[in-house]
């Protein structure tokens, strides 16, 4: 049996997501305590995994028990980096319907993770399953009946980082839920200093989430626990070099990414 410690966190324990029509749990996977998301249409048992980054059997058996008796339709990627994908291999072998969808700038950062694995000290397996699915700009992904993530290109953490967007809003709250990858963390950010990522282009990403969302949209990330939009506009320094930014370099960004400037 798997170790109880494994037990998937549902969220609503921990930040305000009732009224919304899906179950929506996490866990700290890896020695990097990388966050691995899944979803639950409450109607119709389809689910999806968001970053599988179980790095052995026995995280994966939890995973694997926590989703027993679902249908997982998706498995989706925020970006490629070896902690977010460790569990891929896993996950298309005991799900082999489900979609694999990342986006095409993410090739490389996929096919690399096996060599930068090792200098983080990751399990991880020789070879990886191709992605049959390119995820876009404004792509909506449909799972079961309630759960709709829009796909919100983030770059700078790495070249085809992507957000998962619910726009919906519940009865209890305004906000979006933002599954986030490495843009943004409770109190800082993900790091630019790999050979392909790019500060400024964070720096765009992080205005872009401003720029289209409610501050009481929370923001569930690839490492740390859940926050909002408004706490890091409050106190992450990261969030108000962003913001302090002046509008031509807002609206030059826009332009240079091929975002709709709201």
């Amino acid at each position: 049996q798997p170790v109880s410690t494994f037990n998937m966190r549902p969220l609503v324990r921990r930040v305000p997501i009732r009224g919304r029509p899906y179950t929506l749990s996490y866990h700290p996977f890896g020695s990097l305590m990388c966050n691995t998301y899944a979803f639950i249409c409450n109607s119709t048992n389809k689910a999806t995994i968001i970053d599988p980054a179980c790095h052995d059997k026995l995280e994966f058996s939890q995973l694997e028990s926590f989703l027993d008796g679902r249908d997982v339709s998706h498995i989706l990627l925020t970006h490629g980096h070896a902690d977010h994908v460790a569990g891929v291999s896993n996950a298309v072998d005991r799900w082999p319907s489900a979609s694999l969808c990342m986006h095409p700038l993410e090739g490389e950062n996929y096919n690399l993770g096996h060599q930068h694995s090792k200098k983080f000290g990751l399990n991880f397996p020789s070879k990886l399953p191709e992605p049959n699915h390119a995820l876009s700009e404004g792509e909506v992904i449909h799972i079961g009946d309630t759960i709709r993530l829009k796909v919100l290109e983030t770059p700078g953490h790495a070249p085809g980082h992507v957000a998962f967007v619910d726009e919906d809003k519940s009865d209890d709250n305004d906000g979006a839920v933002i599954v986030g990858g490495d843009l943004l963390f409770r109190g800082s950010v993900g790091r630019t200093d790999f050979f392909n990522s790019c500060p400024e282009a964070l720096m765009a990403s992080l205005r872009r989430l401003y720029e289209m969302y409610d501050s009481e949209s929370i923001v569930l990330s690839g490492h740390t626990t859940p926050t909002y939009l408004k706490n890091e506009r409050d106190s992450n320094v990261f969030v108000s070099m962003a913001l302090q930014r002046p509008e031509e370099w807002w609206i030059e960004e826009t332009k240079r990414h091929g975002w709709v400037c709201s």
